[in-house]
C-alpha cells in the first residue's frame, strides 16, 4: 500500500521541463518591456545585463538563451518602440470627407505621440547612439518615411477629388509633417513644455492645417 500511494504521489508531481512556446514568448515579452523602460529611463552604457536579468527577475542564463548580447536586445528594445511609439495608426484618408477633417485628426494623433514621454527619450537615445547603431537610427528615419508615405496618398486622394491643387504628394506631405507637427512639436521638446492639453493641441494643430491647405488652394 505504501508502494503505491509513494507511486501516485510521484505520479503527480507537476513534470519540469522547458517553457512551452507560449510561455518563452512571455518571457522574451517580459525582458524586452524592462529593458525598454530601463533604456528610456539612462542610456545604453549605462545599463548592463545583470541589471536587467535582476529587474526582470530572471537569470542571465535565461536572458542569453534568448539574447545573444545586450546590443541584440537593444535592437529588438528600438524596434518595438518604434512600432508603438512612433508608428502611426493613420488608417485610409476619409475618401467622402474634407480634406481638412483628415489632416486635422492625423495632425492631432502625430504631435500627441511626438511630445510623450516615452517618445521624447525614445529619440533621446536614439540619436546619443546613432553613431554606435546607425541601422537602429535608420529604422526611425524609416518610420518617418513611412508616415510621409501615408500622409502623401490623402494629398494624392485629395487631388483627385479637386479639394487641392496638382503638385507633388510627397512634397506637400514633407511641408505639413513639418510645419503641422515637428516644428512645433521640436520647439515645445527643446523647451521642456511637454505638457499640453488636449484642446490646446487640436487649436494649434486645427490652425496650421488650415494655413498649410489655403496655400494648396483648398476648395473646401
Amino acid at each position: 500500500m505504501n508502494v503505491t500511494k509513494t507511486k501516485a504521489s510521484r505520479s503527480a508531481r507537476p513534470r519540469s521541463g522547458r517553457p512551452t512556446k507560449e510561455q518563452a514568448g512571455q518571457i522574451t515579452g517580459h525582458i524586452v518591456e524592462v529593458a525598454t523602460k530601463l533604456f528610456l529611463e539612462s542610456s545604453f552604457e549605462s545599463i548592463s545585463v545583470d541589471l536587467i536579468a535582476a529587474t526582470a527577475r530572471i537569470s542571465k542564463q535565461t536572458f542569453y538563451a534568448r539574447f545573444a548580447s545586450k546590443e541584440e536586445l537593444y535592437a529588438a528594445v528600438i524596434r518595438r518602440s518604434v512600432d508603438n511609439l512612433l508608428m502611426p495608426a493613420a488608417g485610409e484618408p476619409d475618401r467622402a470627407g474634407p480634406i481638412e477633417t483628415t489632416l486635422i485628426r492625423i495632425g492631432v494623433e502625430l504631435s500627441r505621440r511626438a511630445i510623450a514621454p516615452a517618445a521624447v527619450a525614445l529619440n533621446r537615445l536614439v540619436t546619443s547612439e546613432s553613431h554606435q547603431f546607425p541601422q537602429l537610427a535608420l529604422t526611425v528615419h524609416e518610420s518617418a518615411i513611412h508616415t510621409r508615405g501615408l500622409i502623401a496618398d490623402i494629398f494624392s486622394n485629395a487631388m483627385r477629388e479637386k479639394q487641392i491643387r496638382s503638385a507633388d504628394a510627397h512634397f506637400l506631405a514633407e511641408q505639413f509633417l513639418y510645419a503641422v507637427v515637428d516644428g512645433h512639436t521640436r520647439s515645445l521638446i527643446l523647451s521642456g513644455k511637454t505638457a499640453r492639453s488636449e484642446k490646446d493641441l487640436r487649436e494649434r494643430v486645427t490652425a496650421a492645417v488650415r494655413l498649410f491647405l489655403d496655400g494648396c488652394g483648398a476648395t473646401s
